[in-house]
């Protein structure tokens, strides 16, 4: 058996003599200090010569003796970053007076009245030249309020029991490091002074009452606005519930440890335990269960000991050492950041503990932060208190985009090109990579030829990409106008072999032979002996479709007015007499807009009035998109009629855009107010950059639901801003698919 395992053994039988029952968890020894004075005012001296080495402009005195005003002071002196030190209430004690001559203070808060802290120690104070100042009321109460008002506002406030030391003591630390003033009241009543405080803070985040039923009744805590209780059975209990409901903002690798039979020891660790955001515990000559289980359930490494051994026997000191978790297992951290990102490394990293547990543990790196200007590998090496492996840390800083060429692209339609989903880029570190890019949005156009310009956002890239495409300049008689759908009737299936070449009627009005590659094969819905195939020609923006009726399998035309009207003859499958003229995608139209009453004649190429006699709905899924124009609430065919009466027949399909309820902001959704957009107060404003800032409300795909959208925004009036002395600006926004131009106030940031 090892020394560690033997020592273990031994501690518990001085556990079990001690009346601690349960066994103790294997854990490694940690390092304790011991803070031990003839009497308090040494100890609170040994605290100051730990917490501050060489000077302090700031210290605070409280009387030794007595609780009542001292309590409250934790708060003020981590303020002014000073220690906390005793004195007698009618002499300078020595240990206090050879602090202040160490630390070359300047300036000293009394804490408490005449009564207290006597004008025979504040003369003697003043005599070094040090400048005293008092706070001290005519009661406890009142000289807290004083000590507050010094502390200044805070949005969290704690209320302890004035007359009772416990609870201010458990939550001095953390008052503290929160920087949240201690306010006293008695169990049972509010003196008008706090009450008329508190009142004045009730907007504060949180007021926090210490104690349980026995030191703060609820009819007190009733009348505090926005309180919580914290805290309840004997002070040891009370204690370790103080330091649970602050223990995300605490760090347990150091803990001190006060006797709770007493206050002065610690009040004069709550001025050091901040420093490391650490709590104060209290023990006896036997460690409450409590405290016991809190203790074997951390990962302590530092333990600072307040007082001697009359205070906290060597004996207790021995059994706590031995009771934390040790660090049994850690696991290496990689984090991926892109160049020119901050990066600082955690200062906490979650470990594996000695009885399986996770737990949050600080860590020590050899680096505290790298040069992320240029892409590399960075390793951070940390060390934690306690635990004999190294943490590493591997960061990777990725290069971005250095780089992008202009991009040059032929098409024979603007229709017939897809926009590259990536684009070749040079990196930073001199690489090559394909990077995603996400195109500016914009209203397709009639597939003319000519020259279209399109810009793209790389991520991490300061410059828009830039595609040019071509358009090339075909002959009428080789542009598609139209292709017509077809209709075929068989007796047997096996008989008919889809054609691979289909009839176009070309811009000119020749027709011509194309080539068609054809789908997989759909059954009609609810049709026995009826298929339909779809087809892509090289050229065409549409589909064609092909309707195949089977007689041997009960077939029978379904009408579909999708297709033409007579019937194809296998044999000779040429445009039929009576077929609609199909005029393709007219675009879309908002929820209630009406249906376009002029359409191209795709003879004549001019446009005609039509007509509409007939509307199917034949898509009723929520098309979603990131931007309005984009969405679809449904989708619908029309049927009507060109050059009159008997003109004619046409179909086409137009989507049908979601209803915009109202335009508002990124940030205000899904309220629709008015329009604020704050901008800086130098230079010329370029109007498309509020674009992105807009969005339109519209109900989603659920019916119910708000939902934003991005928009197109057709017209600023005016398009630039050149910002001057003005507050604010106001620019008209012409919105695509909103019938009302909107007014948007720029808002200049001073």
């Amino acid at each position: 058996m090892n020394f560690k395992k033997k020592l273990q053994v031994m501690l518990s039988i001085v556990i079990t003599t001690t009346t601690l029952n349960a066994p103790i968890v294997s854990a490694a020894e940690i390092t304790t200090k011991r803070f031990e004075g003839a009497n308090r005012y040494e100890t609170a001296a040994k605290v100051c010569q730990q917490g501050w080495t060489e000077t302090s402009d700031w210290a605070v005195v409280v009387n030794g003796e007595n609780f009542a005003d001292a309590i409250s002071a934790a708060p003020l002196a981590k303020k002014n970053n000073a220690p906390i030190l005793l004195t007698n209430s009618n002499v300078l004690n020595i240990y206090t007076s050879a602090e202040l001559n160490r630390l070359k203070v300047k300036n000293v808060y009394l804490i408490g009245g005449k009564g207290v802290i006597s004008q025979n120690v504040e003369d003697g104070i003043k005599a070094r030249g040090i400048k005293v100042t008092r706070l001290g009321g005519k009661d406890r109460y009142d000289t807290a309020l004083q000590v507050a008002a010094k502390v200044g506002k805070n949005s969290q406030i704690a209320v302890v029991n004035g007359h009772e030391f416990h609870d201010a003591t458990s939550i001095a630390p953390i008052a503290a490091l929160k920087g949240m003033p201690i306010v006293l009241v008695d169990k049972n009543y509010v003196p008008p002074a706090v009450a008329k405080y508190l009142n004045a803070n009730k907007k504060s985040d949180q007021i926090y009452v210490i104690g349980g039923e026995d030191q703060i009744s609820s009819k007190v805590l009733k009348s505090i606005p926005n309180s919580i209780r914290i805290g309840s059975g004997d002070y040891y209990k009370r204690n370790i519930d103080v330091v649970n409901a602050f223990q995300n903002e605490l760090n347990f690798s150091t803990v001190y440890v006060a006797s709770g039979r007493d206050f002065a020891d610690a009040l004069s660790a709550s001025s050091i335990a901040p420093k490391t955001a650490s709590p104060i515990i209290f023990v006896d000559k036997t460690l409450n269960g409590y405290t016991k289980s809190f203790i074997q359930g951390k990962i302590i490494n530092n333990l600072g000991v307040l007082g001697g051994n009359g205070s906290i026997s060597y004996s207790t000191e021995v059994t706590l050492k031995y009771l934390p978790l040790e660090v049994a297992d850690t696991e290496n951290i990689k984090k991926d950041i892109y160049q020119n990102e901050k990066f600082t490394p955690p200062s906490t990293i979650v470990v594996t503990a000695s009885d399986g547990t996770k737990k949050e543990s600080k860590v020590n790196w050899n680096l505290t932060r790298v040069d992320t200007t240029k892409p590399g590998v960075y390793n951070f090496v940390g060390s934690i208190d306690g635990y004999d492996k190294n943490v590493n840390l591997t960061l990777i800083v990725k290069p971005i985009p250095d780089k992008i060429d202009d991009i040059v692209a032929e098409a024979e339609s603007r229709y017939s090109y897809i926009l590259p989903k990536t684009v070749s880029a040079k990196m930073t570190d001199g690489s090559i990579s394909n990077v995603s890019v996400t195109w500016d949005y914009g209203t397709q156009q009639k597939s003319k030829p000519g020259t279209y310009v399109f810009y793209g956002t790389v991520d991490h890239y300061s410059k828009k990409v830039k595609l040019t495409l071509n358009v090339t300049n075909k002959s009428s008689s080789e542009i598609i106008k139209t292709i017509n759908n077809i209709k075929v009737i068989v007796k047997k299936k096996s008989d008919y072999n889809l054609p691979s070449t289909v009839i176009a009627t070309m811009e000119d009005n020749s027709k011509k032979d194309v080539r068609v590659t054809w789908g997989s094969e759909k059954k009609y819905p609810n049709h026995e002996g009826v298929y339909t195939y779809e087809g892509i020609v090289n050229g065409y923006s549409s589909k064609v479709k092909l309707m195949l009726i089977v007689t041997d399998e009960n077939g029978v035309d379904p009408s579909d007015p999708n297709y033409p009207g007579d019937p194809v003859d296998p044999n000779n499958p040429s445009e039929p007499g009576d077929a609609i003229r199909d005029l393709g995608e007219l675009g879309a139209i908002m929820q209630g807009e009406s249906y376009p009453s002029t359409v191209i004649d795709p003879v004549t190429n001019k446009p005609v009035q039509v007509t509409w006699t007939k509307a199917i709905n034949i898509n009723t899924d929520f098309i979603d998109a990131e931007y309005i124009d984009d969405c679809r609430a449904s989708k619908v065919t029309l049927e009507g009629t060109i050059g009159g009466t008997n003109g004619k027949k046409v179909k086409a399909t137009i989507g049908i855009i979601p209803k915009i309820i109202g335009i508002t902001t990124e940030n205000n959704f899904p309220n629709i107010v008015p329009i604020v957009i704050p901008i800086s107060s130098n230079g010329v404003y370029d109007m498309n950059k509020a674009s992105d800032k807009l969005r339109a409300v519209i109900i989603g795909k659920d019916g119910r639901t708000k939902v934003p959208k991005k928009v197109k925004v057709l017209l600023w009036d005016p398009p630039y801003i050149d910002v001057g002395d003005s507050q604010n600006y106001y620019v008209r926004a012409t919105i695509s698919h909103y019938n009302t131009p909107i007014i948007v106030t720029l808002k200049v940031q001073r």
